[in-house]
């Protein structure tokens, strides 16, 4: 008897035309690469969303195939329009420049498309997201260290926040709050994703009490133990204290020591949000800025900030293991047979054999420590570039935007009448005001000064923006006038582009 099988509804099959189409796509990207490193090439292009809808064609006809020519042309208009985020001169975020090995491990990680909660399903990641984890809890100092990788840092401070809830108030996992008010705080410089944490845990975007902070942008200890204080005669629940390594705008890393002795004294959870300023730990030439954060219970780092990893790659670490099993574990059976399994091999008889063996592996799981169900393969991106390249080659990383910060400081310095930095900087942040020549005649700290000085920089980004050759950010911050945020991140980034910024916000800003 002859059994005639169907053909696939879809093909995997690399045909000829797909073949060369990759092809295409890789030498498109190489090139686009390679352009990064031309002195001419625009880092930004901005044009009009009209213009990107017509050069990618966005709208989806999905009522036909696309050719692979049309598919390749499309390709062309989002390489040509997508910011260069790995040139040198693109100073505006706090990512930038990502590292080719890096890429490499993002896209054997897609290729293999598998989800990271089991071993039995992920066995190499698994394994590569326990030695990743291992290696950076080393790095803050914990020695008894946990984590799980999480898509971004607002994502790891709100588990930092989750875990702090538990430990102080254990039964709000199952019963709720049962009239509870909890209270976090936080530097008043702190990131957004704080509050929102706060809606997310339910404890309410008001009971985030905002501390103040000095004029560099620390959270100010005496003001933190005020707000606690004040907090406890309310009848409120102090809960947990979130401190900075890295604050946003002007990069600032709190007094660690003072903040946990002062957790410590009132039983409160500490958290670091060093999503930005993690970095800073693989050199030991800055370890002063770090000094206490191994005091704290859990950490954010989001090594695809300042350690040039692909986005996205955030973790959120703990110093003592269990923390995160006991916030978020569910024991789904369907997933995680743990228990099936113990049944078999208490039963005995042949099968208990197979049961020991698969029961054996279920403590690599990861999916009970996670929040999520599906999980990318985040760890595999940065495994590589530690493997490839060792601590050194972030250490360098970091040391070169140091370099360029304190170049452009030393530049500033000369022209005392043009800038004028708004705090001293701790980190790789750089706030600065250019003075117009409208401005310079006038008092200092007027409002007519102040007026032209926050227009002035608003328009100067603008026409920086619309050249392209230079990419930076500005900043408003309360009652400043707005300021330039230059960030010093990228590893490719030297003293001619530091040069060539500061030539062009002159330009612009001289006609003012």
């Amino acid at each position: 008897m002859t059994t005639t099988h169907d053909a696939p509804v879809v093909t995997t099959e690399m045909t000829k035309d797909l073949d060369e189409f990759l092809d295409a796509v890789w030498g498109k990207l190489k090139t686009h690469w390679d352009e990064n490193n031309d002195d001419d090439q625009k880092v930004i292009d901005i044009v009009n969303p009209e213009v990107i809808q017509e050069a990618v064609k966005i709208q989806c006809d999905d009522s036909e195939e696309t050719s692979y020519t049309d598919m390749l042309k499309s390709l062309e208009g989002v390489l040509k329009y997508s910011v260069r985020t790995s040139h040198p001169r693109f100073m505006n975020m706090l990512y930038g420049c990502t590292d080719i090995m890096g890429i490499v491990g993002e896209v054997v990680a897609t290729f293999c498309n598998t989800n990271i909660h089991t071993y039995e399903v992920s066995p190499v990641f698994t394994l590569m997201e326990n030695e990743v984890i291992e290696k950076l809890c080393k790095y803050v100092g914990y020695t008894n260290g946990d984590g799980v990788f999480a898509p971004g840092g607002s994502f790891c401070n709100m588990y930092g926040m989750l875990m702090a809830r538990n430990k102080k108030c254990p039964d709000i996992r199952m019963e709720g709050f049962g009239g509870k008010t909890l209270v976090a705080f936080t530097s008043k410089e702190c990131h957004y994703s704080v509050q929102k944490g706060a809606n997310l845990i339910g404890i309410g975007m008001k009971n985030v009490v905002g501390v103040a902070c000095n004029d560099i942008g620390q959270m100010i200890p005496s003001e933190l133990e005020i707000a606690i204080e004040k907090s406890l005669s309310e009848g409120k629940t102090p809960f947990m204290v979130n401190s900075t390594a890295g604050t946003t705008v002007k990069g600032s890393f709190d007094d660690f020591n003072a903040i946990a002795d002062i957790c410590e004294k009132y039983s409160l959870w500490m958290h670091v949000d060093a999503a930005w300023g993690g970095s800073v730990l693989m050199s030991e030439k800055r370890e002063y800025l770090t000094k206490g954060i191994s005091r704290a219970d859990s950490l954010t780092w989001d090594p695809h900030k300042g350690m040039g990893v692909p986005i996205q790659c955030s973790v959120v670490l703990t110093k003592n293991k269990g923390e995160l099993i006991a916030c978020n574990q569910f024991k789904a059976e369907y997933l995680f047979k743990d228990a099936n399994l113990e049944k078999i091999v208490a039963r005995g008889g042949e099968e208990a054999d197979n049961a020991a063996a698969e029961l054996a592996e279920k403590k690599y799981d990861l999916g009970d420590k996670s929040l999520q169900c599906g999980r990318h393969v985040d760890s595999l991106k940065l495994w590589i570039m530690l493997k490839k390249y060792g601590k050194r080659y972030f250490s360098n990383r970091v040391e070169n935007g140091f370099r360029n910060r304190d170049h452009m400081i030393k530049k500033m310095a000369e022209h005392p009448e043009m800038f004028k930095l708004v705090s001293e900087p701790m980190y790789l942040n750089l706030c600065f005001w250019y003075v117009p020549p409208s401005c310079r005649s006038l008092p200092e700290g007027s409002p007519e000064r102040k007026q032209k000085q926050d227009m002035a920089v608003q328009s100067i980004r603008r026409s920086l923006c619309e050249e392209g050759i230079v990419y930076i950010n500005y900043q408003p911050q309360g009652e400043l006038p707005n300021f330039f945020r230059p960030i010093f991140n990228s590893a490719s980034t030297t003293t001619k582009d530091i040069d060539l910024l500061l030539e062009r916000i002159c330009f612009f800003g001289d006609k003012l």
